[in-house]
């Protein structure tokens, strides 16, 4: 082996797999099995997994909700913690490297912990992953096992380890075979897959932009964001605080004045109060004497009486009024209390022996009543007994004994039985809804495979009729060519291509090719129609000029010289007239002296310059005015050659005036006076010239003449050719106007596609309706497969339950009635034996009752005995003391009487005078209580003072001093050990007082003003509430009433403020963030960023050109068994507008080489798109929307061909997909997948491994498909990870694959799994040693060796 291959993989304690071993056969490895085996849970947890390292939900398994988590995985079982392991193996030689991940979860806590491992050697050889409980070792123990430098718990460093261990590919390259590999591992990759599904996925493939980057964008501008929303929410705040202070201020300076007066007032009145206490006190001190007066007398008179009282009592306690006296009346109460006694025994002695007879009678009854209940007993636990053994109930004599478990043990057997009951109706019903599941997937799959056949037939007919459709359009556009050869000889050949190509998604419209193919043409001959209609038109003006002339001429209207170029002013109706309309030679003048005379007048401008009678001067024209006499030439002038015409517009003696302004003669040397030569030569001061004609043509008729025949004959030549001219133009614009005329005909004659386009649409749907009727049809499949397995399973756990609970089904309905009869005996048996017990009480208690009643009657009839005779001795002693006492007590009794009458006239004297001491207390009294009232008062008047004063305490709040401006002063009192002082007010109030006054002096509150103010604040407050919220912050104000007053609060992130210091606060926030991010500021920081991640995105546009390279190069190194090759090329999509393709075409340039109107145009272009998805619905975070824009992945498209064995290529379209046959359709999609991978890892290590996932593989592929796909896995050298629910790799083309069938548990918890092994040439299911594990190399453990000692082997 010269390269690393996968050898071994393995799940330790996660999900239901407890400790699983999967080996690798030739680097390929299936696992198969029915929807919920475990084979998906397998893949995701292992590959790429262990190669990764991160356990996002999405990355593990695409389809997974966010609920399915490593941590769900951990404690899939319902354990509160737990301890896990996944690995991988490669090998090559005698070499292996361990790959794997440790984790451990806990109920209570949301993080599981994870910790990577990348060692040489291999599980249960040269390290351990178990303990020798079984159990998979901590972090701790496998840091011992293999060493602390081979464990890490940083992911990006597992995955460094990994790739310098094994890849070499580089940080960058080893993320972006992750994420082909994770593409390539989608569930069901192929089924439904066409070259636009082919083209997203391969697009998925390429990596992203860094997540780290596009983080640190969102960061940037998430904070620009939060800048400015801070600024906004600041700048609302400021506002609406500083408006609420100005009316809070109001309102807090109108309610202090008004509580301040307030205590003025109160303060008045306790200055009245006390002046009101010291006159009552006054009063109270002499009615205190005349009451102690009073009091003297009364205690007198009662010192008196008390002495008598003692006398008095004194006879009364002596031994002949006390001992004698109260014997006599003592014994004779004692003996009518005696015969009292006597009557009440003897009437309870015979009610007593009442009761006794009626307790006999009772204790009979009850007799009667036990024997009954011991009969029903005896018939109730017989009733339980038979229940039982209907029942199968496990009941024995010892067990209906009635003892306290009685109630117990009954119980506990129904409740066992039931469940079996319940076990077995369980199964029962889980068996009868799968065979109901199974029926009614029977009845789907039937279904669906009648839908499958008609869709079959249906797309072969659609597919005949596109066929049909186009040989129409071909022979349509043959007989079309064969009308229009003529004028478009060589477009037949690519029209009929363009129909062909109808149907394509970039191919164009038979039009659109047809304008394509003769646009060139056409834009050339349109080209001419153009300059030919310019030129015939200019042709017809000059025609028409020529005409206008010769016309002129031949009327004899004369045509006057060019006129000067600065000569723009109009001759219409000017009096006057041009000097050579005015003059004529003499007759003396030769033609050649004339001509030359002329031609020195015309080049000197005055042969058409203006006389007239005016002397001002013209505007944008000349005028000739005569020289004054005495400047005049004194020689030869113009006069001399030149005389007047007769009947002209100026009179002759001005003409003659202006002739001989000028003189005639040489001009060598320049002569002073303008001048003219008789050899055409001319001179005006500094401007010296000469011209020359052959004939003169304007001045004199003679000439005009001559000139106007010569000139009618030059036009009449010039109209001729130009007619002849206009002739030619004319039968070009013909000619070409024609041959446009032709190429519309044709162009409207083309054969209409639209029966090809409606026969694509009937066979794309017809297609698209195969596609999803075989997907129909698989899922029918899957469904009866797994419906037929349930049954099994369902009718096997049936019998299991209905043998271990020695219950057969068929019964199972007479079982659960003994059970309730079982339950209903043993409560008949229970309530009978209550009912023996309580019968039996009775029995007990009416014997007991009747020994008592027995007792009672005896002993009441003692007693009565008993009282009769103490009544008569007593009778007997009560006589005799009567006659034996003496005369002493009537001598007692009679002082007695003489004291007692001593003792009521003292208390006579008493009363009276206790009513004048009482009289005396009164008035004193009253006195008092004038003292207290007044007292009362003055303390009521204080302490109200002071409970209007504590309502200036919340005044006395600094924060609302501040708003009031009142000056510091003494504090405000601290406890109530304040107020106690003589004062009437402490020292804080008083100052407090004084600085509101002070502040509002100006204030004089009324109960209006008072609301008013109240009612504004309280508005003010409702505005505040509002304008804080719609800041944005998280500002919350808050009042309460502290007394009287509103107080007012912010809370913010630093707590509660006061309304004060949080204005100053806020405004002072507004003034440092106004100032945190300038304009400038924001264009370098965004300038910086987009500068990073334009170069980050033209750095991976350049990886995947290269990698898209490679893999053209290889795909098409590679054929089809048709002999096709598939090419690609990656595109910009169609879908990109103009400002998009300047982007991309910015992009592809290195970023340094970006100018600042570069990256002024990305960012505006960046900005609009970012603006733009901002304002989308959904609230999408910056990670997301900038990954979103900045997806360079979506700005192109990848384009397939296929590449004819002759070398031509053809657009592989979704149409031309659909008519290759099926097997041709999946190698075709798949290869640029293989491809691919083979590119990025021919780019690593040279013995790095190749191991590609597939989940669900070649889902919806055919046999020939399979093994054809399964042949390029081997042609580019790659190894297999796949599952699938019947996918074997049995085929020629495979040299070696491990197949395992995996069956869940969900009641056990428990995952088995069978290996069988394609060598290929055949299966096989055992080997020599018995273990085909062990055959493919694994040591069927996975701790490492020891000796018996326990040391290492």
């Amino acid at each position: 082996m010269t390269r690393f291959s996968p050898t071994r993989a393995g799940v330790i304690n996660l999900w239901d797999y407890r400790d699983e071993e999967f080996v690798f056969a030739g680097g390929r490895l299936v696992l198969r099995g029915p929807n919920g085996s475990g084979k998906t849970k397998a893949l995701e947890v292992l590959f790429p997994f262990v190669l990764d390292g991160r356990i996002d939900p999405r990355r593990l398994n695409p389809f997974a909700g966010e609920e399915r988590t490593m941590k769900s995985n951990l404690l899939y079982r319902g354990q509160d913690t737990a301890h896990s392991y996944v690995w991988l193996e490669f090998g090559r030689d005698d070499e292996a490297v361990t790959v794997g991940v440790g984790l451990r979860a806990q109920k209570h806590n949301e993080r599981v912990t994870r910790w990577y491992f990348v060692v040489d050697g291999r599980v249960g050889v040269d390290f351990s992953l178990l303990g020798n409980d079984d159990r998979p070792l901590t972090k701790k123990q496998l840091v011992a096992e293999i060493g602390a430098d081979q464990v890490t718990d940083s992911p990006p460093l597992h995955r460094a380890a990994i790739d310098a261990r094994l890849f070499g590919l580089g940080a960058e390259r080893y993320e972006q075979l992750l994420t082909l590999v994770l593409t390539l591992r989608r569930p069901q990759l192929a089924k439904n897959l066409d070259p636009k599904g082919l083209s997203r996925t391969l697009s998925d493939g390429l990596r992203p932009v860094d997540e780290e980057m596009i983080a640190e964008a969102a960061r940037s501008f998430d904070d620009m964001e939060s800048v400015q929303r801070t600024l906004d929410g600041l700048v609302k705040a400021d506002e609406a605080a500083s408006a609420f202070v100005s009316n809070y201020t109001t309102y807090l300076r109108t309610h202090a004045r008004a509580a301040a007066d307030i205590v003025t007032t109160r303060l008045d009145a306790v200055e009245k109060a006390r002046e009101e206490l010291a006159a009552a006190e006054m009063r109270r001190e002499a009615e205190a004497q005349r009451r102690h007066d009073a009091q003297t007398v009364l205690d007198g008179i009662e010192r008196d009486l008390r002495t008598q009282q003692a006398h008095l009592e004194s006879l009364q306690r002596s031994k002949a009024y006390t001992d004698d006296r109260a014997k006599l009346e003592q014994l004779g109460e004692l003996v009518e209390g005696l015969a009292a006694s006597a009557r009440t025994a003897r009437t309870q002695a015979t009610r007593a022996a009442e009761a006794e007879q009626a307790r006999t009678e009772d204790l009979s009854r009850a007799r009667r009543g036990l024997a009954d209940a011991k009969a029903a007993v005896a018939r109730s636990a017989a009733d339980l007994a038979e229940a039982a053994g209907d029942a199968a109930i496990a009941w024995t004599p010892e067990d209906a004994v009635a003892d306290p478990e009685f109630g117990t043990r009954v119980a506990g057997r129904v409740e066992q039985r039931q469940n079996d009951v319940q076990a077995v109706r369980d199964a029962l019903g889980k068996l009868r809804e799968v065979q109901s599941r199974r029926t009614a997937a029977q009845n789907i799959y039937g279904a669906a495979e009648v839908k499958v056949d008609e869709a079959t037939a249906a797309e072969n007919q659609a597919a005949e009729n596109v066929t049909r459709a186009r040989a129409t359009a071909v022979e349509r556009l043959a007989v079309w060519w064969s009308r229009h050869e003529t004028e478009l000889p060589d477009v037949h050949d690519e029209l009929a291509a363009a129909v062909d190509q109808v149907g394509e998604p970039d191919a164009p419209a038979l039009p659109t090719r047809f304008d394509e193919l003769v646009r060139d043409r056409v834009e050339e001959r349109r080209e001419n129609l153009h300059r030919l209609t310019t030129d015939r038109e200019q042709i017809v003006a000059e025609l028409a000029v020529l005409r206008e002339k010769h016309k002129n001429i031949a009327s004899e209207k004369d045509e006057a010289p060019e006129p000067f170029a600065a000569r723009t002013a109009s001759r219409v109706d000017r009096p006057g007239a041009p000097l050579w309309r005015l003059v004529r030679f003499t007759d003396e003048v030769t033609h050649e002296r004339a001509a030359a005379i002329e031609a020195a007048l015309e080049a000197a401008n005055l042969l058409d310059a203006w006389l007239d009678e005016e002397s001002a001067t013209l505007e944008s024209d000349a005028r000739l005015v005569p020289l004054p006499v005495e400047r005049r030439p004194s020689g030869p002038t113009l006069a001399d050659v030149l005389k007047p015409e007769e009947n002209v517009a100026v009179g002759a003696e001005l003409i003659t005036a202006v002739l001989s302004s000028v003189a005639l003669g040489t001009i060598d040397p320049v002569p002073s006076a303008p001048t003219i030569s008789a050899e055409g030569g001319f001179a005006q001061g500094i401007q010296v010239g000469a011209h020359h004609k052959p004939d003169a043509e304007y001045i004199g008729v003679t000439a005009r003449q001559r000139r106007r025949e010569t000139r009618l004959a030059e036009i009449g030549a010039q109209i001729e050719t130009t007619e002849e001219t206009l002739a030619g133009l004319e039968n070009a614009l013909a000619e070409v106007r024609s041959w446009l005329e032709l190429v519309d005909t044709a162009r409207a004659e083309l054969p209409s596609v639209g029966d090809i386009l409606r026969a694509l649409e009937r066979q794309t749907a017809a297609a698209a309706e195969l596609r999803v009727r075989r997907g129909t049809l698989d899922d029918a499949r899957l469904e009866l497969d797994q419906a037929v397995a349930a049954v099994a399973d369902c009718d096997r756990r049936l019998a299991k339950v209905a043998s271990e609970r020695s219950l057969p089904a068929e019964t199972v309905d007479q079982v659960a009635a003994a059970v309730d009869r079982f339950r209903e005996s043993a409560a008949e048996l229970t309530a009978a034996r209550r009912d023996e017990r309580t019968v039996s009480g009775q029995v007990d208690v009416a014997g007991r009752l009747l020994a008592e009643a027995e007792v009672s009657a005896k002993t009441t009839a003692d007693d009565a005995e008993e009282a009769e005779s103490r009544h008569a001795e007593q009778a007997e002693v009560l006589r005799t003391l009567h006659e034996s006492v003496g005369a002493d007590v009537q001598a007692v009794l009679d002082e007695v009487t003489k004291t007692r009458r001593l003792v009521g006239e003292l208390n006579g004297k008493q009363g009276i005078a206790r009513k004048a001491h009482t009289k005396a207390v009164e008035v004193a009294a009253l006195a008092e209580g004038e003292v207290k009232t007044a007292s009362a008062a003055a303390q009521s008047a204080i302490a109200e003072t002071r409970t209007d004063a504590r309502r200036l305490e919340p005044y006395a709040r600094r924060e609302l001093l501040d708003l009031l401006k009142v000056p510091p002063g003494p504090a405000w009192p601290a406890s109530d050990e304040a107020w106690l002082d003589e004062s009437v007010l402490p020292e804080g109030v008083l100052a407090l007082l004084e600085g509101i006054h002070a502040v509002g002096a100006d204030l004089r509150p009324s109960e209006s003003s008072l609301k008013s103010s109240k009612t504004r604040v309280s508005s003010a407050l409702d505005e505040l509430q509002t304008e804080l919220a719609r800041a944005g912050h998280d500002y919350h104000p808050e009042w309460e009433s502290d007394g009287d007053v509103i107080v007012v609060r912010v809370a913010d992130e630093q707590g509660f403020a006061s309304i004060g210091d949080f204005a100053r606060r806020i405004n002072a926030a507004r003034r440092d963030q106004e100032l945190l991010l300038t304009d400038s500021e924001r264009r370098i920081l965004e300038d910086a960023l987009l500068g990073r991640l334009a170069q980050q995105i033209h750095d991976r546009t350049v990886d995947a050109r290269d990698l898209i390279g490679q893999m053209n190069t290889e795909m098409r190194a590679r054929r089809m068994s048709s002999g096709t090759g598939i090419g690609v090329r990656w595109e910009l999509a169609d879908s990109l507008d103009e400002a998009q393709r300047e982007i991309c075409r910015l992009l592809e340039r290195d970023a340094s080489r970006l100018g600042p109107d570069d990256l002024a145009r990305m960012r505006e272009h960046f900005a609009a798109r970012i603006k733009m998805a901002r304002a989308l619905p959904g609230n999408r975070s910056y990670v997301e929307l900038l990954a979103d824009v900045l997806d360079y992945r979506k700005w192109r498209v990848f384009a397939f061909a296929l590449v004819a064995p002759d070398g031509t290529e053809e657009r592989l379209t979704q149409a031309r997909h659909s008519t290759l046959s099926g097997g041709e359709q999946s190698v075709s999609l798949h290869l640029p997948l293989f491809a691919a991978a083979h590119v990025l890892l021919s780019s690593a290590s040279p013995d790095c491994p190749r191991l590609l996932a597939l989940d669900e593989a070649f889902a919806g592929v055919d046999d020939n498909g399979r093994s054809e796909l399964l042949a390029l896995t081997a042609q580019f050298d790659l190894d297999l990870f796949m599952t699938g629910y019947d996918l074997w790799a049995t085929y020629a083309t495979v040299p070696a694959c491990a197949h395992y069938d995996l069956s869940h548990s969900a009641a056990e918890h428990t995952v088995s799994a069978l290996l069988v092994v394609w060598d290929g040439t055949g299966i096989l299911a055992d080997s020599p040693s018995g273990d085909l594990a062990t055959e493919l190399g694994s040591p069927g453990t996975r701790r490492r060796p020891t000796s018996s000692s326990g040391t290492l082997l």
